[in-house]
């Protein structure tokens, strides 16, 4: 067997299965950046796909 790529995932926006609560941890984190923090962020790492190709951003 060759494995080629393993991904994770930290669900920091993946609901509970039961419905509890709204998790805030994404909200707070996007709220922290601001708007101009985000569109660095996205800047640096979205602007290739994980295979490696433009993402036009």
């Amino acid at each position: 067997m060759t494995v080629d790529l393993v991904q994770t995932s930290c669900g920091t926006a993946v609901p509970f299965y039961d419905f509890k609560e709204e998790r805030n941890q994404l909200k707070d984190w996007a709220e922290n950046k601001g708007r101009e923090g985000i569109q660095e962020y996205w800047e640096k790492k979205n602007t290739f796909s994980i295979d490696g190709k433009p993402t036009g951003i």
